[in-house]
């Protein structure tokens, strides 16, 4: 068995059809437990929420959100961090409430304990509802880099220089922090749903290897495959020109 594999003409069908998913669990349990990702990938489908939540479609003031990732040691007042992104992007304009975002305790006096609190935080809320994710070119998912084991738990990893590299844009010239803290592959599979997304032509060859090759550490993504039934992945026409090959 394989996930499920949705070809949508392009970003915004994509955006739209991933916001139906959210808006479906959200209306079905109002409070589930969810994870988002960041990145331009989403942007889209976080617009379309807003707009919904703003027609009264949904409701986003209940449901508690998961942050997938972040860099060790920044502070939240940091504004290149993922989370301050999430803010700006998501989270202010879409009226969620500060109690109900679980950002990942990156500046705890030990991370690896601090790591095994977050996981726990899941479980109390009930275990992911959906985890939606976008893939890095290097089949990154969250910040599960090159070599994740399948069943990795959150958790602190160095990040790989592809990453760091890519990550650079957005710190306009201050120093990209070279290691993270990231929800662990195994912990993303004992979600409920999850939801891969995936847009443009420089995605091609990673959604290949993911969907095609064998399933390897060396994509991580590709381990979405040991949950076929759980795994839909929605990608526009630019992403999938290699998947017949």
């Amino acid at each position: 068995m394989e996930p499920t594999l949705i070809v949508v003409p392009d970003y915004t069908a994509m955006s739209e059809m991933a916001a139906d998913i959210v808006v479906e669990t959200l209306n079905s349990d109002p409070t589930a437990a969810i994870s988002l990702p960041t990145g331009s990938t989403p942007v889209g489908m976080f617009e379309s929420l807003i707009r919904r939540s703003r027609a009264g479609d949904v409701d986003l003031t209940r449901f508690q959100l998961f942050c997938l990732d972040e860099y060790l040691g920044v502070t939240p007042d940091d504004p290149n961090t993922l989370t301050s992104w999430l803010h700006r992007t998501f989270i202010h304009p879409a009226g969620i409430p500060a109690e109900h975002v679980h950002s990942l305790p990156v500046t705890a006096d030990n991370p690896s304990s601090a790591a095994t609190d977050y996981e726990q935080a899941i479980v109390e809320a009930g275990g992911l509802k959906l985890a939606v994710l976008g893939i890095g070119g290097n089949g990154h998912v969250a910040y599960n880099e090159p070599g994740a084991a399948a069943d990795s738990r959150t958790r602190v990893l160095d990040l790989a220089q592809e990453s760091i590299d890519q990550a650079a844009v957005y710190f306009d010239g201050a120093s990209v922090p070279r290691q993270a803290m990231s929800m662990g592959v195994g912990t993303l599979l004992e979600a409920e749903k999850i939801v891969l997304i995936v847009s443009g032509e420089s995605k091609q060859e990673i959604l290949r290897k993911t969907l095609r090759d064998p399933m390897s550490a060396d994509v991580p993504a590709s381990w979405l495959r040991l949950q076929p039934k759980k795994v839909t992945v929605i990608a526009d026409e630019a992403a999938t020109g290699l998947l017949s090959t």
